[in-house]
């Protein structure tokens, strides 16, 4: 389970990180401060989705739904 720093740091870094980018990145601090347990792509792809934040395809590109 993602904590709500977690959960921010996914909304924060979505733009320009893959998912799997941000598990590693996740999963490092999480082993730097002594928790073992680790969190998976599912994790934060999950956390994304309710988040609303889409990706293009492949790409890991977040798509920017325009409002003009």
């Amino acid at each position: 389970m993602l904590s709500k720093v977690e959960v921010q740091f996914v909304k924060e870094t979505a733009g320009f990180y893959t998912d799997s980018r941000i598990v590693e990145e996740i999963n490092r601090i999480r082993e730097s401060v002594g928790n073992d347990d680790d969190i998976t792509i599912d994790m934060v792809r999950k956390a994304r989705y309710k988040l609303g934040i889409k990706k293009v395809g492949r790409s890991g590109r977040v798509r920017r739904d325009r409002e003009d």
